[in-house]
């Protein structure tokens, strides 16, 4: 008899919990070379340049063999690499667009943004003086088809 007097405790206690939230959906996949591959075009924006840069980066359709266009230039190969969700590009060293013979190598890190590619640029300057170093943006999107 004892016992039952309890009961009728634990089956408001138990009536009453709250049920327990679900729990948060797992994280979407990192992002491969294969979300980035393709063409991308857009421009550069230099910390104290007004102008943007435009440009062109291509890959394989596998994410390979990046390259960056710039107009008038022959094409710069890049190395590429995946960190977390950013693809990190770093540039074969070329002369600078913005200045007169010197030479930049450039890197950036972007991400995934509403089907647009965009981050951060370093680029750093090697001019008879020494190296200067120059933060920017990116933003680039996929050309539409023809």
């Amino acid at each position: 008899m004892r016992y039952l007097r309890g009961c009728p405790i634990l089956v408001l206690v138990l009536a009453c919990a709250k049920e327990a939230p679900p729990p948060p959906p797992p994280p979407p996949p990192p992002p491969t070379y294969m979300d980035y591959a393709g063409t991308w075009e857009g421009a550069a924006t230099m910390t104290g340049t007004e102008t943007p840069v435009p440009l062109r980066l291509t890959s394989t359709p596998e994410g390979g063999g990046w390259r960056m266009l710039l107009a008038g230039r022959d094409s710069i190969p890049m190395r590429v690499s995946l960190l977390g969700d950013s693809l990190v590009l770093l540039s074969e060293p070329y002369q600078s667009v913005l200045r007169a013979k010197v030479t930049v190598q450039v890197r950036t890190a972007a991400v995934l943004v509403d089907g647009a590619m965009e981050g951060k640029v370093i680029a750093t300057y090697a001019s008879p003086d020494g190296q200067e170093v120059v933060l920017g943006t990116i933003r680039a999107t996929r050309p539409a088809p023809e």
